[in-house]
């Protein structure tokens, strides 16, 4: 349901969804007992000594700068990172993390998230835990719509949706009509905020270069990746062509060298399912008819694929596999990566691989 605050947010000011909904969250958390009593009984599961904080927003120390600080009378116990659609910066989680771990109490990051996000998000969270050599000493824990686990550095990350924390806070003020009335703003503006929502251009994007160039440099890299892998015979294209639509742009290939199981795959960028999943741009994916045998496939890869942890996606008698680029590195390293990417996953289907099935 939309409401005034939601449509003057996504006409007017679309690009600061997350700023108002911390605005707004936070004022509710600070002005109303019952409100902030419920944050209070989800945060409890994870600290159960903890006492009843104040909440404040924007505030920064050193390099970070949470979404939100819950502060209690011996100092910080817990930051509170909202999203909707923007990626994680550099610092998150690992740096609030270990900021966390410097405080004299059990200390919590809660990442609040849309619904649909909650997999993928969660995935990178852990991820960067690993590369960061941040190990995990409890189970991770899954019930009543949050995630968590605790963490070496002493902090617990909690991941859940913004769907859940509002409706646990409405049960909360179901006695109080205008608590609930702005409970029900917010909920409205983060559904408005809905990644499929069409958000009016404005001046600037329509006028933004760095649009068409991202959109160009993507689809040129994986051009030149797939030219060199097909050199460097990881892939045969022949006979077999190009093809875009609305939604992606790439090519068709087959692996080189491939057995009887001969999967042929469509490689380039994938702007669905990037939106959806956020892992890369970039993706194989394998139709399932006879060409691309998806279930044929999907049967030996995602074994591998979860062992790699390596994103796939089964959907529709499509099988998706993410080829992840590297972040911050020159064009021929990125190329360099996705060719290594794509010949990781042809190894499976070289000689000596059938019994795999």
């Amino acid at each position: 349901m939309q409401t005034v605050l939601s449509h003057i947010i996504q006409k007017r000011f679309s690009r600061v969804n997350e700023d108002v909904a911390t605005d707004a969250l936070a004022f509710l958390l600070n002005s109303s007992e019952v409100v902030r009593e419920g944050m209070m009984r989800l945060l409890r599961r994870f600290a159960p000594e903890l006492e009843s904080l104040r909440f404040e927003t924007q505030e920064a120390e050193g390099q970070i700068r949470p979404d939100m600080w819950g502060y209690s009378s011996r100092g910080p116990r817990v930051f509170i990172e909202n999203k909707f659609w923007a990626g994680l910066t550099d610092n998150q989680p690992v740096s609030y993390l270990k900021t966390l771990a410097s405080y004299d109490s059990k200390t919590i990051l809660l990442v609040i998230a849309p619904s649909a996000r909650e997999n993928t998000l969660w995935r990178e969270l852990r991820n960067r835990l690993k590369d960061s050599d941040i190990r995990t000493v409890s189970e991770e824990d899954y019930t009543g719509g949050v995630r968590s686990v605790r963490t070496s550095l002493g902090p617990t990350l909690v991941l859940t949706s913004w769907d859940t924390v509002l409706t646990s806070l409405e049960h909360e003020a179901v006695n109080e009509p205008h608590v609930r009335g702005d409970l029900i703003q917010l909920r409205s503006l983060c559904q408005a905020a809905d990644v499929d929502a069409f958000n009016p251009l404005s001046k600037q994007d329509l006028s933004d270069q760095r649009i068409p160039s991202l959109i160009l440099q993507l689809t040129q890299t994986a051009m030149t990746a797939c030219d060199q892998a097909v050199t460097e015979k990881v892939i045969d294209t022949q006979g077999l062509r190009p093809m875009a639509q609305w939604d992606r742009a790439g090519r068709y290939a087959r692996f080189a060298g491939a057995a009887e199981l001969d999967p042929g795959f469509w490689f380039g960028v994938h702007l669905n399912l990037w939106k959806a999943h956020g892992t890369s741009p970039y993706w194989l994916v394998f139709s399932k008819e006879d060409f691309g045998r998806a279930y044929d496939v999907r049967r030996r890869v995602e074994p591998w694929a979860a062992n790699n942890n390596v994103l796939t996606v089964f959907d529709k008698g499509e099988f998706a596999v993410s080829v992840v680029a590297t972040a911050e590195e020159d064009k021929e390293v990125v190329i360099k990566k996705l060719i290594e990417s794509i010949n990781q996953i042809r190894q499976l289907f070289l000689p000596g691989n059938e019994d795999s099935d």
